[in-house]
């Protein structure tokens, strides 16, 4: 590239571009293979892909992106396998749950929808917002000029804060919600989800979160059914079942050790709590995956 890669990190915002500086070579196939250096960051991750190819699994799913097209990633998300084109060139950025708060306030959609990216990764920009990544971009680059400046940090973190209402009118494509009747319940049903998002599937009960929200399980259930159409405990279930599912496919972990990491009580519990939400019990699952 001509231009010098842009790397910036404070602990809860990264910006990076140029795969190389993110990812490292191999020799086969002249191809790039995937550093897992995303797979344990409790951040939200966006890729943008501005020229080559990528292809990924991700959930069991195989996914390519093309240029246009972005990677979306909750925290604790597990790339299985990526390989992509000699060519490629990347830009993207990552936010943990904290910076999400401070700086980004959006509606209970947004928070569905953000939901879904875990099983829905791959995401079209259009034109419009390819132009409008590229100018933050460039932005971003001649802020870095400014490293010396005080306000440095800040000046960064606007133009990440810009990305962020970029990413929520890539997930969202229909008109911003504006029935803020009931606001404390919205931020509410936003601090249940990031509190779920990262407990990466270690707390399974609804209390426990009710406790660390300060509030009670029925009132809990209340906001999450109003807000989400679901049960805190379904949403609890399904993201502990992805957390279980994703190391049983792209981890030597034992069962035994998947089931102490996630917090079950025994190895009995847990062969049968997989049984239930995925099908399969630990074993099965884990060499059906294997085999696909």
């Amino acid at each position: 590239m001509e231009e010098r890669a842009i790397n910036y990190t404070d602990g809860d915002v990264i910006v990076f571009e140029q795969f190389g500086d993110i990812f490292q070579t191999t020799d086969s196939n002249d191809q790039w293979k995937v550093q897992e250096r995303f797979a344990t960051m409790n951040m939200v991750v966006l890729v943008i892909c501005y020229r080559g190819k990528v292809k990924l699994r991700h959930g069991g799913r195989d996914y390519e992106a093309t240029t246009g097209c972005g990677l979306a990633f909750l925290p604790s998300t597990t790339i299985e396998s990526l390989m992509v084109s000699p060519d490629i060139y990347l830009r993207g950025f990552g936010f943990s749950l904290t910076a999400l708060d401070s700086m980004f306030h959006t509606y209970r959609r947004t928070w569905q929808a953000a939901l879904s990216l875990n099983d829905h990764p791959l995401v079209q920009l259009s034109d419009g917002q390819m132009q409008v990544a590229d100018h933050l971009f460039q932005i971003i680059r001649l802020e870095k000029e400014m490293s010396h400046s005080r306000h440095y940090r800040p000046m960064i973190r606007s133009m990440v804060q810009s990305f962020l209402y970029l990413l929520a009118d890539i997930i969202i494509q229909s008109p911003e919600e504006t029935d803020l009747s009931i606001p404390h319940r919205e931020q509410l049903f936003k601090r249940f989800v990031q509190l779920l998002w990262a407990s990466g599937g270690k707390v399974h009960n609804v209390s426990d979160f009710a406790k660390q929200m300060c509030i009670t399980p029925k009132y809990l259930s209340s906001i999450v059914h109003q807000a989400s159409g679901k049960t805190p405990m379904q949403m609890i279930h399904a993201y502990t079942a992805n957390m279980i599912a994703q190391r049983l496919r792209s981890t030597d972990m034992s069962i035994k050790e998947i089931a102490y990491e996630l917090n079950f009580s025994n190895e009995s519990f847990f062969g049968r709590y997989v049984k239930q939400h995925l099908g399969y019990s630990p074993k099965e699952y884990r060499a059906r995956m294997k085999d696909s």
